[in-house]
């Protein structure tokens, strides 16, 4: 059954203990952003993980190096799932599915940026991690991972196309798809098949799209319910 994850990257510290309160009861994962991470350290994941204790919590740490004693502070502080990037050298990767299954997590690898994205995938997929995690290239932030050079030209791909990729080369990790899902494309993202769908704005944001405020809670809850149901998460 396909997880909604619901992605923090802003805010102040009190409003994402508020969100997560909030929220807790109405998707699969939780997410704690990069930003927030940096800003208020492994503290705010221990005290969401305190709140709720059989809630899955996503650390996006986006481990390069020192693979082992970060992964372990992580889990200590109660994530179930932490965040490597893709270019990381495999001795690291092996090392943090290792401390993953010392204490019950999981690994997630983040293939953005990553050339030869598919001999990658096969790669990372052999060492054990237990999700390859990939941009939908729906936004344009990420449209950097959408052009590939042949001979001197640039072709533009289209979304999902990398998404498509990975999922050739996935043989034991499961598929999560994250940046600019929502109803609008939810249906293309699915057949893809993803373990994981992550998704923020879609949630979080109000009907301003140029507006960092976020939609009255009645209506993030609404959202969040449609979003399960579209994915299979809920009847």
């Amino acid at each position: 059954m396909t997880k909604l994850q619901l992605v923090f990257d802003h805010g102040k510290r009190h409003e994402l203990i508020r969100a997560a309160d909030e929220m807790a009861d109405h998707v699969d994962i939780i997410e704690i952003g990069y930003p927030e991470l940096i800003t208020f350290g492994l503290d705010i994941v221990k005290e969401i993980h305190e709140a709720h204790p059989n809630l899955e919590l996503c650390v996006d740490a986006k481990v390069f190096h020192g693979g082992s004693g970060v992964t372990r502070r992580c889990f200590e502080a109660g994530a179930s799932i932490v965040t490597v990037l893709g270019g990381a050298p495999n001795p690291v990767i092996q090392q943090m599915v290792r401390h993953a299954r010392e204490y019950g997590g999981k690994i997630m690898c983040d293939m953005d940026g990553i050339k030869r994205i598919g001999r990658r995938t096969a790669e990372v997929d052999g060492l054990g991690v237990s999700y390859v995690h990939v941009s939908t290239g729906y936004m344009m932030e990420h449209e950097y991972d959408l052009h590939k050079r042949d001979h001197g030209s640039i072709f533009q791909l289209q979304p999902l196309e990398l998404a498509a990729a990975v999922r050739r080369n996935l043989i034991h990790a499961q598929l999560a798809l994250g940046t600019g899902i929502s109803m609008d494309n939810i249906a293309q993202v699915m057949k893809l098949k993803p373990e994981i769908v992550m998704v923020g704005r879609a949630i979080y944001h109000g009907d301003d799209p140029t507006s960092d405020r976020s939609a009255p809670l009645e209506v993030r809850v609404a959202r969040a319910h449609e979003l399960r149901r579209a994915i299979g998460a809920e009847q």
